[in-house]
């Protein structure tokens, strides 16, 4: 729909929405008929609204609702069949967004010609779609993001869709919109103008830009009568298809943007969650944002000459005006806004640095090629004095600064510029330098001045002075120089380093206010000194750090900006410049500011016991391993080609830990990294390539394992078993094929999976390189295997020629409480073992021991070097911690509470139906939920931990169901932990429980 709020191309812009006049008897039966004979359907009818075809809601017996639209005789057939073109491929894709769907009549036809007392008419049947206008719900932060992500998702639907009819004249579409300059007279005087100066920019800078962007069919008409939303106000979808063209793909977000920017005070503010909610689905090119938003201007501007050259036409149908008053509202708003600021604002949104030149300006002065000149005379100051203000460093403009770059100023309050509102939380752009009043102000490098302003209020006492600069490269650039008073320079005047620009203002102790700017946005003298800190990530890319102008030795004032944000602000960030693929936890994520013990503290300064962070083994932030490492670090940190003791030392202290005959350590920085050497020593001891592993195992995220990993391979995303990994049967005694207290020799049995893994390599005349398996299977749902398992999977392994690695990467290290190692439980002794997580305490460190004789076949000749595995800051760490649990007797104190909460959750277990099995070894335990007959209980299991979330206690969920509570906190827990966890778990099951 347009702004005129009727359907253009025969596709009814309020399909089902609003009421309609009562048909008349005949033509109510006539629909009737078409329903019934045509498409089988029969039902309650009732009239709908529309401003040129006919439409008719139909409610079948079956409770199906449909929509019939007879569209006016006339209608172009190629549009129609354009449209119906464009949902039968929306429905047919993987996972198809929604949006109504092609209901064919019984001879197969979307579209069939129907008799009516005003000729023949075109006969369409749609689905009906639930849900009300967006129109109808608060435009939230976001449920804007949610839009633009389902615009996006139509968008990217129709990506490689092509039809005959697609590149169809269409008025309303914005790679056309100078068409409709010629009904601009037509509309209000008050706003002519306005519509003039955006149809002309959109005909000199937009359209030359468009044929170089991504072209595709595109929705059109994403306006707030099209977005639907259900009744919690989420995005349903989106409805009325009958203005699809060909066109640059950004002009349906602009689109989207110019209807959801309409009643908000600061309109192009208010969109940006939208355009941060497409580009998360569909990326956006730096192309395109430089023309977004002056296509959304511009599609207000159609809209205002539309409805003038309609309502000219039909003077007496102001339905035609109906929107009018919001779409001009938002151009006034917009009037004043630089076009260049709306892009970088818009850059900025999506994760792109706001000004792609700042990165010019910036190495310009990184590099050593700016040579600038003093700002303030040597005699300006005493750098060794002080601000009398708050006691900062003074002096020369060449030898210090205060009021460092990010800080707010005293007594400053920042505006949005080109918005409406005062912040309260300020960022200074520039730096306050010190000096006595009447001091001489010079220009460091060769310019022109730009402007002069005799007194700005924005900069205190006196003045405002900017320059115009040029890199080597000719990028410009601009410096300003406020709280001066101005000598006698004046626009267009050329400048050699070290010509006078004024003199401090004010009276005694003073100070001058020095910014850099790579785009002046059209503010000129008027550029602000200080801003909200919700757009400092903008203002300071625009506006960099200009100590580099103050020369060497000038304090630097701590590094650059780092704004505080809040969780939503952070989360949107986190988007913009980080993958979807990494993932956070809970519906709404935390913001972890802290840890102490067994328990984090979020920003507000709540606590939350953490039950799942096996990383911090020790304890978060443990006083003696964090010691460790800043004592280190301040002495020397290298790599293990030069000797060192610490490093000696730690591998001495795993050996000493280990079985024999395992005493050959190499140091990595991950589990993942220490499983992928695991690895190669296996293939290169066996001269084999092949590897087993078990069911739903996970090993690390590089390439090598996640070919070792059905978690990842066989689940989302993943592209299935590698021809060179073998599977075998996940020794599961709660949920698999052999059942403790039902079936016997469980261990053997399962074993007898890896047997015939390799029986299936012997008939191929291939042998295993190795067989992996976690000590105790974490990701596959906290599994402790039945006895003897290991012991029988070890030998059909030998047997056939492989090694066999224990993967101790979640379980080492004490965890299991009765073991420091997972696989001592099963009384084996492995050829390799792996390990990581919980060795450094947080800290990136990780380690592959293995037996003379394998490290020996590594030896080939190709140097292995990690850079920073076994480095001594890491060493140190690790043999911290090491201690810690030696002197705090941690392994013990696992057991102890793993014994105690077992006890607690097999209490629970008798209380709560959902608890199907409760597992574990130490601080390693597992609470499966189910349903009848075993039957996985995953949305509940998510809905407890959630529910557990609440009372501050931080579970998490795994298994290849996602139904078992995984239980893995740092070993410090206590006594007290224990009891607020088994009663926050016993209050969340009750809830869940109890709501169904």
């Amino acid at each position: 729909m347009g702004a005129t709020g009727g359907d253009h191309e025969g596709e009814d812009a309020r399909t089902g929405r609003g009421t309609a006049p009562a048909p008349a008897g005949d033509e109510f039966g006539r629909a009737a008929r078409i329903m019934r004979e045509l498409y089988g359907l029969d039902g309650e009818l009732e009239r709908l609204a529309g401003e040129r075809d006919l439409n008719f809601r139909l409610s079948a017996g079956d409770g199906e609702r449909y929509v019939l639209k007879l569209h006016v005789p006339g209608t172009d057939p190629a549009a129609l069949d354009l449209q119906d073109t464009v949902l039968l491929h929306l429905a047919e894709g993987e996972a198809p967004p929604p949006a109504p769907r092609v209901v064919r009549a019984r001879d197969g036809r979307a579209a069939s010609p129907v008799p009516w007392s005003d000729g023949e008419r075109t006969a369409r049947v749609l689905t009906w779609m639930d849900g009300r206008p967006w129109a109808e719900v608060a435009p939230t932060a976001e449920r804007l993001r949610d839009l633009g992500r389902h615009v996006a998702g139509v968008d990217r639907a129709m990506r490689d869709l092509t039809h005959p009819a697609m590149r169809r004249e269409l008025l309303w579409d914005l790679a056309r919109a100078s068409a409709v300059e010629p009904f601009a007279p037509e509309a209000d005087a008050s706003v002519r103008p306005l519509v003039m100066e955006v149809l002309a920019r959109h005909r000199e800078h937009v359209e030359p830009r468009l044929a170089g962007l991504p072209h595709q069919i595109i929705h059109n008409d994403a306006n707030e009568h099209n977005i639907l939303v259900d009744d919690a106000g989420a995005v349903a979808g989106l409805i009325d298809f009958g203005d699809v063209v060909w066109s640059p793909r950004v002009c349906g977000l602009a689109v989207a943007g110019a209807y959801a920017m309409q009643g908000h005070a600061d309109p192009l503010r208010a969109v940006l969650p939208l355009v941060a909610g497409y580009d998360e689905v569909s990326p956006l090119l730096p192309e395109e944002l430089e023309v977004l938003f002056d296509l959304m201007r511009a599609r207000l501007a159609v809209s205002v000459c539309m409805a003038a050259h309609q309502h000219a036409g039909d003077p007496s149908n102001d339905y035609l005006l109906v929107s009018q008053e919001s779409v001009t509202g938002a151009l006034r708003l917009l009037a004043g806004t630089s076009p260049d600021l709306a892009r970088f604002l818009l850059r900025d949104a999506v994760g792109f640095q706001a000004d792609p030149a700042s990165r010019l300006v910036r190495r310009y002065f990184a590099s050593g090629t700016a040579r600038p000149e003093a700002v303030l005379d040597p005699a300006g100051g005493d750098p060794a004095a002080g601000d009398p203000a708050d006691g900062g460093p003074a002096g020369a403009g060449s030898a210090g600064a205060a009021g460092p770059h990010g800080d707010g100023p005293r007594g400053c309050a920042a505006r949005w510029p080109g918005g409406h509102d005062t912040a309260r939380q300020t960022v200074h752009l520039g730096r306050d330098l010190f000096a006595e009043a009447g001091s001489t102000v010079r220009c460091p490098l060769a310019g022109v001045v730009h402007s002069v302003l005799a007194r700005s209020p924005a900069h205190g006492a006196g003045g405002v002075v900017v320059v115009e600069h040029r890199t080597a490269g000719r990028v410009p650039f601009w410096t300003l120089y406020g709280h001066v008073d101005p000598g006698p320079v004046a626009p267009g005047d050329e400048l050699s380093p070290g010509d006078t620009l004024g003199t401090v203002a004010g009276t005694g102790r003073s100070f001058l206010h020095l910014q850099t700017m790579t785009h002046l946005v059209g503010l000129g003298a008027g550029f602000p000194g200080a801003v909200p800190a919700a757009e400092a990530d903008v203002w300071t890319n625009i506006s960099p750090d200009p100590v580099r102008l103050l020369g060497p030795g000038t304090d630097a004032g701590g590094g650059a900006i780092r704004p505080r944000r809040e969780a939503g602000a952070l989360a949107a960030r986190r988007r913009a410049t980080m993958s979807e693929a990494m993932s956070l936890s809970y519906r709404e994520p935390l913001h972890i500011v802290r840890g102490e013990g067994a328990h984090l503290v979020d920003a507000a300064g709540r606590r939350w016991l953490d039950m799942v962070n096996n990383v911090a083994h020790v304890g978060h932030c443990h006083p003696r391993v964090v010691e460790a490492g800043r004592r280190q670090m301040g002495l020397l940190n290298t790599n293990t080609r030069y000797l060192h003791g610490s490093v000696v030392e730690l591998a001495r202290r795993l050996v000493e830990l280990l079985p024999d005959p395992l005493r050959v350590c190499f140091f990595v920085n991950s589990g993942s990294e220490a499983n992928d050497l695991a690895l190669r020593l296996a293939t290169t001891h066996t001269g084999a390539a092949d590897t087993l592993v078990l069911d739903h195992a996970y090993h690390g995220h590089l390439s090598s394992q996640i070919a070792l990993s059905p978690y990842k391979f066989n689940g989302r995303g993943g592209r299935g078993r590698p021809g060179a990994t073998h599977v075998c049967e996940l020794p599961d005694v709660y949920r698999g094929r052999l059942r403790a207290g039902r079936d016997g020799d469980l261990g053997p049995r399962y074993a007898a999976s890896v047997a015939g893994r390799l029986a299936a390599l012997r008939e191929r005349g291939r042998r295993p390189a190795a067989f992996f398996a976690e000590s105790l299977q974490s990701c596959g749902g906290q599994i402790v295997y039945p006895d003897g398992y290991l012991r029988a999977a070890f030998d059909h392994v030998r047997a056939a020629g492989g090694l066999c690695v224990a993967d101790e990467v979640q379980v080492g290290f004490g965890r299991v409480g009765r073991s420091f190692w997972g696989f001592e439980l099963q009384g084996v002794v492995p050829d390799i073992v792996t390990m990581g997580k919980p060795m450094g305490n947080g800290h990136p460190l990780a380690a592959v021991v293995t037996t003379p004789e394998v490290a020996r076949s590594f030896v080939t000749g190709m140097e292995w070097f990690n850079t920073f595995g076994g480095n001594p800051v890491s060493a140190e760490i690790g043999l911290a911690v090491l201690d810690v649990i030696d002197d705090e007797r941690l392994q013990a104190h696992a057991r102890r509470r793993g014994d105690l909460l077992l006890a607690g959750l097999n209490a629970l277990r008798a209380r709560h139906p959902l608890i199907g099995d409760v597992r574990g070894e130490g601080l390693f335990l597992g609470v499966e939920l189910s349903l009848g007959e075993r039957r996985p209980a995953t949305a509940q299991a998510g809905a407890v931990k959630e529910a557990a979330k609440t009372h501050g206690v931080l579970l998490s969920t795994d298994g290849p169901d996602d139904n078992v509570l995984k239980i893995k906190p740092p070993l410090v827990l206590t006594d007290d932990d224990c009891e607020l966890f088994l009663d926050v778990l016993d209050a969340a099951l009750g809830e869940v429980e109890r709501g169904g």
